[in-house]
């Protein structure tokens, strides 16, 4: 078997190869044991144990002791306080793997340096000669790449908080009319009922008729201040059957003083016999919040006399499909290529960040966010959500 020490030096340090071995000898019987059916939680777990004691690192260059925190005067070493234990079961399949059929394996460890910091480290494994006494390793630390990642997912994260929260200010208007009404009807009823009350005798059937009222009227209230939360919360939403109908109606009475506003009139054309979908309402309501008021947005911006706005739904044998049609300027050619990058915006105060988060959000569903082309002036945009059954298809295929 060829020696670590026989690789051209080098080349090692040029790749910043991290190269080791184990010996798997004692490791084999453990192995065995753990392929017998019908063991205990209890018992599997210290098998795990005797794997990682019995399995030890013989060699290592620099690099890869560095990286697993292994003084090379300590050589040779079990893998118990080098190996997580939560991944005991991946050592398990590297040497099944590279001792068998495969020939090799790959796996990502969590490690962890003497110091406390967390490694991530990509470990591939294989044999370089006949024998099943041991095998080599390579490690590379991918620490960085993964801390990036992470950070990347924090931003997309927060930049999805804080265009949820800039719908919000959009919808201030609407949410105080919502709230305002269902109030002063129940404020109306309870003078009314006071009155009915104290009339001489009670009329008691027209106090619970104001009774009624107020109950409804508080309903309503309850169930705008709880759309409201939902909209603000950074929390991420269960998905669940969502009747589209449902949410681009809810949507619409959300936007309803915001495009009187803007002098916008909106029409809906859903079919009557829309498949329900598999989503997270509060993201769809977000991602047709958004393209409801840019579109609006962009009429009166360009102070267009005719401001229609059409919202179109459909469905075909794998999808629904919703368009956000508008009579606008359109988008200038030149921009449509950039429409879905982060940052590019055509608005003097946008930020770039709308569009980009609601493809984001309609690809996580496994759907499409696109623009259309119209042959007249305005826009088009369509997204499509995975009907139910296709969804509940894929997750009995997984």
């Amino acid at each position: 078997m060829t020696d670590i020490a026989d690789y051209p030096a080098p080349m090692i340090e040029a790749m910043e190869l991290a190269l080791g071995r184990l010996d798997v000898r004692e490791g084999h019987a453990v192995i065995a044991k753990l392929a017998e059916p019908g063991l205990s939680g209890a018992r599997r777990e210290n098998l795990q144990r005797q794997l990682l004691t019995t399995v030890k690192l013989v060699m290592g260059n620099p690099r890869a002791l560095g990286i697993l925190g292994v003084e090379p005067q300590a050589l040779p070493v079990a893998l118990s306080g080098i190996w997580p234990f939560a991944q005991a079961d991946q050592l398990r399949c590297a040497i099944e793997d590279t001792l068998g059929t495969a020939g090799k394996f790959r796996t990502t460890l969590n490690l962890q340096a003497p110091d406390g910091r967390a490694i991530h480290a990509t470990f591939v494994a294989w044999t370089e000669a006949d024998g099943r006494d041991a095998i080599s390793f390579g490690l590379l630390d991918i620490t960085e790449q993964i801390c990036v990642q992470d950070s990347l997912l924090r931003l997309q994260a927060e930049m999805a908080h804080s265009d949820r929260l800039s719908t919000l200010g959009v919808m201030t208007a609407t949410i105080a009319h919502e709230v305002r009404q269902p109030l002063a009807a129940m404020m109306t009823s309870a003078e009314a009922g006071l009155r009915w009350l104290h009339k001489t005798p009670p009329e008691l059937r027209q106090v619970e008729d104001c009774l009624e009222t107020i109950v409804l009227g508080a309903t309503k209230a309850n169930e705008t201040v709880a759309k409201l939360r939902a909209m603000a919360s950074n929390r991420g939403q269960a998905r669940e059957v969502c009747d589209v109908k449902v949410l681009i109606e809810e949507t619409a009475g959300f936007l309803r003083q915001e495009l009187a506003s803007r002098h916008a009139t909106l029409s809906l054309d859903i079919a009557a016999d829309l498949p329900t979908v598999i989503a997270d309402g509060v993201q769809v309501r977000q991602v047709l919040t958004n393209l409801m008021v840019n579109a609006a947005q962009a009429m009166a911006d360009a102070q267009c006399w005719s401001r229609a706005l059409k919202v179109r739904a459909r469905g075909d044998e794998t999808f629904v499909i919703i368009e956000v049609e508008d009579s606008g300027p359109g988008i200038a050619s030149a921009d449509r290529e950039r429409l879905f990058d982060g940052f590019f915006t055509t608005k003097a105060t946008g930020l770039g960040l709308g569009l980009r988060i609601c493809r984001a959000i309609i690809v996580d569903h496994g759907g499409t966010l696109d623009h259309l082309s119209k042959a007249s002036a305005g826009s088009i945009f369509r997204f499509t959500l995975p009907i139910q059954d296709i969804v509940d298809g894929t997750h009995q295929e997984t």
